[in-house]
């Protein structure tokens, strides 16, 4: 092998450059003309793809044609993923642009994730899905950097009135608007014994949404730093649901309870 001194740089460019031999060859062995006719590519372009490969002992030659070797299929399947994570996070860049730079956010959570914008012409469009989440669910863990009119609404009718479990972390500022303006609604969900809520000094980079009930799911909440709602991205894999319960038990560790059961 070529690299074999210890510097991946060509190798890597090979994968990328031949990896739809690669993707050919990953169903088996394969005659040279059948990749040509399978890719649409020329015979010389097949000849130097293949000396490339033989380079790198990516691919080797077999009584049934040119197959992979255990090194090439490794490095295909990794690049595979790869390339479908590397389609996830384009696919969802434009709320991710929104977020701060350092935001803990997991591929787990973008990987098949579900993007609604909030549109010009359909601002509340987001809203909408987060209450037909919320509405579905018998538990819900969520932490918020702000307090619209409709969550307050909605948090107080589903807990209070349907008996809806809710653990909120929330930021201190977002917990002096609820007591100022909605110091009544405030104090029947925390004497509902249906809610629990802590108060966070730091700030929040996004509000995150996790449900437990009918359907498990996780909405990652995206505001801009005005704090107006640009969109959701919303999954509901066992894989994304569990990063954010973890993010949930993060930030609680780091609040002081103000009222629950």
């Amino acid at each position: 092998m070529n690299d074999s001194g210890g510097r991946p740089d060509a190798l890597v460019s090979t994968v990328v450059k031949r990896a739809g031999f690669l993707t050919a060859l990953a169903s088996g062995p394969m005659p040279k003309r059948h990749l040509r006719d399978e890719l649409d590519v020329s015979r010389s372009t097949v000849y130097k793809a293949v000396r490339e490969l033989h380079e790198h002992e990516l691919v080797e030659r077999t009584d049934e044609g040119l197959a992979l070797t255990l090194a090439g299929r490794m490095l295909e399947s990794e690049y595979g993923a790869f390339r479908s994570i590397a389609e996830d996070v384009n696919r969802t860049r434009e709320l991710l642009s929104v977020l701060p730079n350092d935001s803990k956010v997991s591929t787990e959570l973008v990987e098949d994730a579900t993007t609604i914008f909030a549109e010009r012409h359909a601002p509340n469009h987001p809203l909408r899905y987060f209450e037909e989440m919320v509405s579905d669910a018998d538990r819900v863990l969520g932490i918020s950097p702000v307090a619209l009119p409709q969550y307050v609404e909605l948090f107080h009718d589903r807990t209070v009135g349907e008996g809806m479990a809710a653990e909120l972390v929330l930021e201190r500022p977002v917990v002096e608007h609820l007591i100022t303006d909605y110091g009544e609604q405030l104090s029947d969900a925390l004497t509902s014994n249906h809610v629990s809520i802590w108060e966070l000094d730091t700030t929040l980079p996004f509000g995150l949404i996790v449900t437990e009930g009918e359907r498990d799911g996780v909405s990652l909440v995206v505001y801009d730093d005005r704090g107006e709602l640009r969109g959701l991205l919303t999954n509901d894999t066992s894989d994304a649901v569990g990063w954010a319960k973890d993010v949930f038990e993060t930030y609680r560790e780091r609040a002081t309870l103000i009222g629950g059961p």
